[in-house]
């Protein structure tokens, strides 16, 4: 019985936790739109892009969004990974 207590709290905590965590994503997105667009496209490019490019081991590749925000990944002699990204934005 215990353990299921302690089970029921920790979920409540998490809960809490990420409704915070929702809060202030809300906020920051409220406050500066245009920030909050940048960092999309940059998440996008450190998570998904830059995973299929190491997933496919690729040696070079480029993507653009149509709305100016373009990166460009290129391996490095060592087999690391150069990543360039740019984000256009229109005030």
């Amino acid at each position: 019985m215990n353990e299921n207590m302690q089970e029921l709290e920790t979920e409540n905590t998490q809960t809490v936790e990420n409704a915070e965590t929702d809060v202030s994503v809300n906020e920051m997105l409220e406050e500066n739109p245009m920030a909050a667009k940048r960092r999309q496209w940059s998440s996008f490019v450190e998570g998904p892009a830059a995973d299929f490019f190491t997933g496919y081991k690729l040696e070079k590749m480029m993507i653009d969004d149509g709305s100016g925000n373009k990166a460009k990944f290129s391996r490095t002699k060592d087999d690391g990974i150069k990543v360039e990204y740019t984000s256009a934005v229109l005030l």
